[in-house]
């Protein structure tokens, strides 16, 4: 194109057919032009791409317009699995249905005349009979005639509209011809394509935000017909290692690896429902480096990597800025509201057959909302359900039991429960208690927390009452408990209690054979993050003495128990605890797991740093719920470790050791030094 010479492209002269707009294939354009010439077929292969579509659009426009044909499909009435085939000229197929459909109505008018002289006189002939017998035989005989003309009459008539009815839709069914190819107004022949390949094949797809995703987070994996979590970090793993010749690179560390079909399935979301996915391709990069603290318009906390996009409200409209450019004063959007769980979670805690019941009872209320004068049985009838039900329903009674629950719940204000109800940092206390000493039983007959503390459990109680009201203490009760009677439990029966906490997450039964997985909705504040860890901190923690040897802490850890199967389960739960721990400035240092006396069950702890400044963090920023003997504990433990540490420091200054020396000997860090000297643990 030297010799060419033009300002824009828009100069450029493109020609309007397709197969004129195809490069680098004059070899397929060449074929397509015979194929078209001489009505062949053609077979297009390649990869993504090399542009098979375009040559078929192009086939397309180059078949002879004026043999496009309609093929139409008529009924037949020996075998209706057989139709009559017959192709016409293109347009004509609609011009034929519309005229069948036409000539099928002509012929139900005149039934139409019909039925309103059989109805007229199905009206008099009652008249008649009354009037002609009475004179044959008085009025007695007229009056009995009459009755049998006018209910003979009405069989009659109803009999013939039936038959009517029944011989529109046979003739409906059987006369209707049906167009399978229609070409009506085509100005060339029709291209459907019928590729193998999406269109993410050619250019990529975005199926998650990998400025947002954890090495260490997990996702539900398709295995052996079910779905179970898994760390991302081992199925990346796995993957690399089965595909470890076909990764692609670059120099800023970046991994990806395009799967075959079918071969990673998880569960995502599709049209707003929870459904399972395919992965078409993994991608790792690892990032070290800033991130952005910012909170939203509703005053959540989100942390963010600069380059990630964020909606911000600017003069009324939603623009999308990076969060490295976001500016001070600037509104983070999120949604209107936040809804930790609504109607449809409460039904969800039932079985199949309450949520039928359920369903059912919401179609009812809405036929009777759209037709207030139907009584109970017409509605039954359009349910085509039973009229007892309905007739229940319609006197307010026998409400399936989940609607009750739900208008419970209703009455307190409970639903839909919202992130900014004031009662959620108490519920989220209360949930994190059910993880560890506490719990719902697994006959549903009652929630509970038990403590060797009267006062932990009796706090227990009060915060339920909190939440629910005070005449729910009719449903509660405090037993002791333990083989030497040492420990005390806190009971409530209360059913709406325990179906509202198992809508929001909470274990049914024994934890040492279930799946424990913190409730998203926890993770939506710090607030609501404290109290969960906190009451399960309260229960589960394991304080730490000074050791005899006075120089060091004795274990500080976090323990559950768990059958062998549960070993993802217990890593994930024991994961996303250390993460909450690290934001907060406290390090774990590993997960061990460890038989019990129990062959079925192994022990599952989380170890926790226990350098000076590391539990001193941990006291600080880490609350302790419905246990504090704990706290007290804790607090002496490290008071009298400062205490020996202050010694040990006055001691070495006094003998002419410099500070930094003495901090060094006594493996302290300046802040662990301030904290020995200047703080009061008691």
């Amino acid at each position: 194109m030297a010799g060419d010479k033009f300002n824009t492209t828009a100069e450029l002269k493109v020609s309007p057919r397709i197969v004129d707009q195809v490069i680098g294939q004059e070899d397929a354009v060449r074929i397509i032009r015979k194929a078209a010439r001489q009505r062949r077929h053609v077979l297009l292969i390649g990869d993504p791409g090399t542009g098979k579509s375009m040559l078929g659009m192009a086939l397309a426009e180059l078949l002879p317009k004026e043999k496009l044909v309609d093929v139409v499909a008529f009924p037949n009435p020996n075998d209706e699995n057989q139709p009559f085939i017959r192709t016409l000229p293109a347009g004509q197929g609609r011009e034929l249905v519309n005229k069948s459909r036409y000539e099928s109505a002509n012929v139900f008018r005149f039934q139409n005349m019909i039925m309103i002289v059989i109805m007229i006189l199905t009206l008099i002939a009652p008249i008649w009979a009354f009037n002609h017998y009475t004179a044959i035989g008085g009025y007695l005989l007229g009056g009995l005639m009459f009755i049998a003309f006018f209910f003979g009459g009405l069989l009659f008539f109803a009999s013939f509209i039936l038959f009517m009815n029944l011989g529109r839709k046979a003739d409906g069914r059987m006369k209707a011809p049906k167009v399978v190819v229609d070409n009506h107004s085509r100005k060339q022949s029709p291209f459907f394509d019928a590729t193998g390949a999406h269109a993410g094949a050619l250019l990529g797809d975005v199926l998650h935000d990998p400025f947002q995703c954890f090495y260490y987070a997990a996702v539900n994996k398709k295995s052996g017909g079910a779905f179970k979590p898994q760390l991302l970090e081992r199925i990346f793993m796995d993957i690399q290692y089965k595909h470890k010749k076909e990764i692609i690179r670059n120099k800023k560390g970046y991994e990806a690896i395009f799967l075959n079909k079918e071969e990673l399935t998880i569960l995502g979301e599709t049209k707003g429902k929870i459904s399972p996915v395919e992965v078409l391709s993994i991608n790792k990069q690892d990032y070290d480096g800033k991130m952005i603290k910012l909170k939203t318009s509703q005053n959540q906390e989100l942390i963010v990597t600069p380059e990630h996009k964020i909606a911000v409200n600017e003069n009324g409209k939603t623009s999308f800025v990076e969060a490295g450019k976001i500016k001070t004063g600037q509104e983070v959007i999120t949604k209107s509201e936040d809804i930790i769980i609504d109607e449809k979670g409460i039904i969800k805690t039932y079985d199949s057959r309450q949520q039928e019941q359920c369903s059912l009872y919401y179609q009812y209320l809405d036929i009777k909302s759209q037709n207030p004068l139907w009584g109970y049985k017409k509605i039954a009838k359009s349910m085509g359900q039973k009229t007892g039900k309905t007739r229940w329903w319609h006197q307010g009674r026998h409400i399936p039991v989940p609607i009750q629950t739900i208008r419970w719940l209703k009455d307190k204000g409970l639903l839909p429960l919202k992130c900014e109800d004031k009662r959620t940092q108490t519920i989220s206390k209360i949930l994190g208690a059910t993880f560890g000493d506490g719990g719902i039983f697994k006959n549903l007959n009652g929630i509970f927390l038990s403590s060797m503390e009267k006062e932990a459990v009796m706090e227990f109680g009060n915060d339920l009452k909190t939440v629910f009201g005070d005449e729910i203490h009719l449903n509660s009760r405090i037993i002791e408990c333990g083989e030497k009677g040492h420990s005390w439990c806190y009971q409530n029966t209360n059913r709406n209690i325990i179906r509202f906490f198992l809508a929001l997450g909470a274990p049914k039964g024994n934890k040492t054979s279930l799946e424990l997985n913190i409730p998203l909705w926890i993770s939506l504040n710090e607030t609501l993050q404290d109290e969960f860890y906190g009451s399960f901190f309260g229960s589960e923690l394991g304080v730490p003495k000074v050791h005899k040897q006075r120089n060091r802490l004795q274990t500080l850890d976090l323990a559950i128990t768990g059958t062998e199967k549960l070993d993802e389960n217990r890593r994930l739960f024991f994961n996303k605890i250390r993460k909450y721990l690290a934001e907060k400035g406290i390090n774990s240092t590993s997960l061990i797991k460890r038989k019990t006396n129990n062959e079925d069950l192994f022990l599952f702890r989380l170890m926790i740093s226990i350098k000076f400044e590391n539990v001193v963090n941990f006291i600080k920023n880490v609350k302790m719920n419905y246990c504090n003997h704990k706290k007290i504990k804790l607090n002496n433990a490290i008071s009298e470790f400062a205490t020996i540490k202050k010694d040990k420091f006055n001691d070495l200054t006094s003998r002419g050791y410099g500070a930094e020396s003495a901090m060094r000997i006594l493996k302290l860090t300046p802040k662990a030094l301030y904290y020995i000297l200047n703080e009061d643990f008691n």
